[in-house]
């Protein structure tokens, strides 16, 4: 029983480092540190003044950051209860690891569990935060879409690379970000 509840909680953990990195952390590293030059003017007039770059030249992380920032105050103005949604299963992820070590530990302090149930308890809580996280991802890679589109519209970016460097970034850190901090540890 045992091997059985660490094996069903492990094959969702793998997948998701997987996935994580795949569609986040190595986009990251290539293209997050491209560099862009885009028309400040343009950048605000298309996503407002409380998104402003710091410069006009840096890397496409910094406006990818930004990207995804303004996507998610967007998407929360245009569709509230989307956006409390995702943002609840977000929370999720950050507090029910964690909890339930905790609870799982008490437990075997009071000799409710067995101490050999402490690991498939952990890893089942992590494997379930996972599985909410990047099931509820799709509205906020739609929310990026929309700006990206937005972005693509204004020519803020001289360049068409540099436009699409910071797209992808933007998607990358969506997929890094969705899953939960404990995988922050583990894969930087």
């Amino acid at each position: 029983m045992i091997r059985l509840l660490t094996i069903l909680a492990i094959i969702p953990i793998i997948a998701a480092f997987v996935v994580r990195w795949w569609f986040g952390m190595r986009l990251l590293s290539g293209k997050g540190r491209h560099q862009c030059r885009c028309d400040l003017a343009k950048w605000e007039k298309t996503f407002g003044p409380q998104n402003i770059p710091p410069s006009s030249n840096g890397d496409a992380l910094i406006y990818a950051t930004l990207l995804r920032k303004s996507s998610l105050l967007d998407w929360k103005t245009r569709d509230p209860r989307a956006s409390a949604s995702r943002e609840g299963a977000r929370r999720f992820g950050m507090a029910v690891p964690p909890l339930a070590l905790m609870v799982a530990l008490l437990a075997v302090i009071v000799g409710r569990l067995p101490i050999i149930y402490l690991l498939p308890v952990f890893l089942l809580a992590i494997a379930s935060a996972v599985i909410i996280s990047y099931l509820s991802i799709a509205p906020e890679l739609k929310a990026i879409l929309i700006n990206s589109r937005r972005l693509r519209d204004s020519h803020t970016f001289p360049r068409r690379e540099d436009e699409e460097a910071v797209i992808e970034v933007a998607n990358a850190l969506a997929w890094k970000e969705a899953a939960p901090p404990v995988f922050n540890l583990l894969q930087k």
